[in-house]
């Protein structure tokens, strides 16, 4: 799940670094710097508070001058890019503790912050103009966290990042930092978010690891749906104060989540947790997980080498089933989540063959498959 939300506060941005810093190494990990963006001021490595709280009141961390024009209290202080691996995946890393998992989780969120960040654009109002430029810089700290929201004082695994996008970017054409545009990003969040899990589920069938799909995407294989249903506690809490509300929306279900939380334990230890954990498993839900994890660092799982044809056939008939006009990115995201478990390869070659699909919309049944099919061979062969 990739979430993107708008933060118009300061101090709001500042609390990443210091939560962070609390939990340290415990539930959650130090935050690192990332981008081209932090690149370009000499950020790397570990975030230290000065510099981030320099960032969060737009100041260049190394002088102290404003970095953007903007200085509004109500300015956009950045935006956080939110990425949650599927349940199954936050229990095998609580109960495991295998850090291979952790590994491919900020490998693929990586990846994928790296894609958005070479689509980043910047205003463009000078000599009269009115349009976007493409910079492909962003700066932003990542916070990895290992727990949900306590339940009942205690929190449930839960593998998830927090990117925090500083809202600025360099523009080389003009040689200096500016405010980014974010609107486009925002809008192809579920895009993105196909590629993470995509990349996700990819990474876990290299390491050995078996990929179940089902209605809702993917989980990993030997990891029951009753040991699921016993670490979402905190999802069925808002599900079900939601129905009692008659709230339906999933927007109003996120703000709701917010209102209701309850703040993080900081006196339980991850090995607490973990014990507190395998404690809850029946002995069945136990003894799933524990076989399944021992084939990480197993030989990679083979993979469908049909895939990528009934994923892209599939994405454009169901999609066009209910509307005349899809935009690309919406098909293409439902042909790689139709892909999950697959080599990287795969689902690259259903993108390719939904965009020749498009490109065939209203030539002869014949003429099409035949294209098809040349863009098919065309792609086995490279």
């Amino acid at each position: 799940m990739l979430r993107i939300i708008q933060n118009t506060s300061a101090a709001g941005a500042k609390s990443y670094y210091s939560t962070a810093d609390y939990y340290s190494e415990g539930q959650e990990l130090r935050g690192v710097w990332r981008g081209k963006g932090a690149a370009r001021l000499g950020l790397s490595g570990t975030i230290d508070k000065a510099a981030w709280d320099a960032l969060c009141d737009n100041r260049n961390p190394a002088t102290g001058e404003k970095l953007t024009a903007r200085r509004k209290s109500d300015r956009r202080v950045g935006y956080d890019f939110n990425f949650h691996v599927n349940k199954s995946v936050s229990i095998l890393y609580g109960v495991t503790g295998d850090e291979r998992i952790v590994e491919a989780f900020r490998e693929a969120v990586n990846e994928t912050m790296q894609e958005m960040e070479r689509e980043m654009k910047t205003r463009v109002r000078a000599g009269g103009k009115n349009e976007d430029r493409v910079t492909g810089e962003m700066l932003w700290g990542e916070y990895v966290h290992f727990t949900s929201r306590p339940v009942d004082g205690v929190p449930d695994p839960h593998l998830h990042c927090h990117c925090f996008v500083h809202n600025v970017t360099f523009d080389a054409k003009e040689g200096r930092w500016k405010a980014g545009q974010f609107a486009e990003l925002k809008r192809d969040a579920p895009y993105f978010q196909a590629k993470f899990q995509g990349r996700m589920a990819s990474k876990l069938t290299q390491m050995g690891l078996p990929i179940e799909r089902n209605s809702k995407g993917w989980e990993v294989g030997g990891v029951s749906g009753s040991a699921i249903r016993k670490f979402s506690r905190r999802t069925a809490l808002i599900e079900d104060l939601a129905r009692s509300k008659g709230i339906t929306d999933p927007a109003e279900k996120s703000e709701l989540g917010a209102k209701t939380r309850q703040r993080k334990k900081k006196n339980l230890t991850m090995e607490e947790l973990r014990k507190e954990w395998r404690e809850r498993l029946s002995d069945e839900e136990r003894s799933g997980i524990a076989e399944t994890a021992k084939k990480i660092g197993s030989a990679p799982v083979k993979e469908n080498t049909r895939s990528a044809v009934k994923a892209a056939k599939f994405a454009v008939d169901h999609l066009f089933e209910r509307k005349s006009v899809v935009p690309e990115r919406t098909l293409l995201a439902e042909a790689i989540k139709r892909c999950a478990g697959s080599a990287e390869r795969s689902w690259y070659q259903a993108m390719i063959i939904v965009s020749a699909m498009r490109r065939c919309a209203g030539w002869s049944e014949s003429d099409r498959h035949n294209e098809i099919c040349r863009v098919q061979c065309r792609n086995e062969k490279e």
